[in-house]
């Protein structure tokens, strides 16, 4: 079933519960009422009858009951039983059920006056006093003039609800057609949009209702996907280049050596600088790997404890060896809780990130060295690495953390420009957050920023 038609049947629903329950209402109001304004009538004739009986002689009785038997009587089918202080019969038009009689009796007795209705026949029961005299006086008649107009009154009732629900009906499917017209007019818009024209964007009518939310929430939605698609692109052309030039150079090379017979060291040199190209596109493809692992999220990951000195300890002394860089780790006063040195993280993941940063530190200094500081809180902790090399400059500081995103100022360099991404990406992984401060031809300082295993929450610096 359409939404339209949902609307339109639960809209009905909605009417045909409320029209139900005031039309009930108002039926049993009206009936209490004339219920009541019956009673009261009943009970003023018969007063008058009896004040008219209790002052009349037989001959006056006699012409009573035959008034009441021709019906002539305010009101038809009345009956007028009077009883006297002893509850013996002093007047009657009609005999009653003497077992009804006592009960109307027990009741005059404990309420003073009592009234029920049986079988569309009203019954009053109540005490007179004349005279000094206390007579019980039991009266009766069927309000047909009253229930004609009670049914008239549901006839109408149910005539108008059946109206109702019609006409609720038509006018609700017209109102749900309307409303869920700027819905279809968003479907529309987005159906015409496919991965050639991803800039294209939903109007969001005046922004404020649902419908504006929803065209907001799908334009937020191509956002990403463009973006995405952009990525995408970009990764493709650049990982091409990368794979590209060196392997043209490497085809280069061979072509030239193959063109005649060459000397053995010469052949050593050129297997040699084959070598160290092969090597680099190792490199690179590990750092393609890790980069789309880090685009997923990495599958699979694990957390545990990390104490950050000994890996601090790990990543100095493997730039050292493999590398021969020397990176100097300066520890400043730490708290005494010894659980902030700790961190809730994935040991290789945060390896990769630190020596990452540590790498470009000393690989673009102008000697091959860095100074690595360390300090934390109840908290956080920090990690900066500062170098005094060829620095960044505003324009780049920006764009650093994008894949394959290199400074013209170090293109001379080696590297992929991979690299940082995949630090920030670990960061944000662990809840952290890194920040960059540099100076064209005076260094580069990087912090980052991770939250102890004391915090609570994610990193909020």
């Amino acid at each position: 079933m359409i939404v339209k038609n949902i609307l339109a049947l639960k809209f009905t629903g909605i009417i045909a519960v409320v029209l139900l329950i005031f039309s009930l209402f108002v039926f049993e109001f009206s009936n209490s009422f004339r219920e009541n304004e019956f009673n009261q009538s009943l009970k003023a004739s018969s007063q008058n009858l009896v004040q008219i009986i209790l002052d009349s002689n037989e001959v006056d009785h006699a012409f009573i009951q035959s008034s009441f038997q021709h019906n002539l009587n305010i009101h038809p089918k009345q009956v007028l039983v009077i009883l006297e202080s002893d509850d013996k019969v002093f007047f009657e038009t009609k005999s009653l059920n003497k077992d009804f009689v006592k009960f109307l009796i027990t009741q005059i007795n404990l309420k003073n006056e009592f009234s029920l209705v049986n079988n569309d026949t009203a019954f009053i029961a109540y005490n007179y006093l004349m005279n000094g005299v206390k007579y019980k006086v039991i009266t009766s008649a069927v309000d047909e003039a009253g229930k004609v107009k009670m049914r008239f009154l549901k006839l109408c009732l149910i005539s108008l609800f059946i109206v109702s629900i019609i006409l609720t009906i038509l006018f609700g499917r017209i109102f749900a057609k309307q409303a869920l017209l700027p819905m279809n007019n968003v479907i529309a818009q987005v159906e015409k949009i496919n991965e050639s024209n991803l800039f294209e964007r939903v109007d969001i009518g005046n922004g404020k209702d649902e419908i504006a939310q929803l065209a907001i929430t799908f334009n937020q939605m191509l956002d990403r996907l463009e973006n995405s698609f952009k990525l995408q692109k970009t990764f493709v052309s650049n990982a091409s280049h990368e794979f590209r030039t060196p392997l043209t150079v490497m085809k280069g090379q061979i072509e030239v050596l193959l063109l005649q017979p060459r000397t053995t060291e010469t052949y050593i040199k050129t297997f040699a600088s084959l070598l160290d190209d092969i090597n680099n596109q190792i490199n690179l493809i590990n750092g393609l790997s890790n980069l789309a692992n880090a685009n997923a999220n990495f599958p699979n990951i694990s957390f545990s404890k990390v104490y950050i000195i000994d890996l601090l300890d790990e990543c100095v002394s493997e730039l050292s060896r493999n590398k021969k860089y020397n990176a100097v780790l300066n520890i400043e006063e730490l708290p005494d809780n010894e659980n902030t040195l700790y961190l809730k993280g994935n040991h290789a993941l945060l390896r990769s990130a630190l020596m990452n940063v540590m790498d470009n530190a000393c690989k673009f200094n102008k000697t091959p060295t860095c100074q690595v500081n360390f300090k934390c809180n109840n908290e956080y902790m920090v990690i900066t690495v500062i170098d005094s090399g060829l620095g960044i400059s505003k324009d780049d500081i920006s764009h650093i953390f994008e894949s394959f995103y290199r400074s013209n100022n170090i293109r001379h360099i080696q590297g992929h420009g991979i690299g940082l991404s995949l630090v920030k990406k670990i960061v944000d992984l662990h809840h952290g957050k890194i920040t960059v401060t540099s100076e064209l031809g005076k260094g580069t300082k990087m912090s980052i920023y991770l939250p102890n295993i004391n915090s609570e929450n994610s990193f909020l610096f």
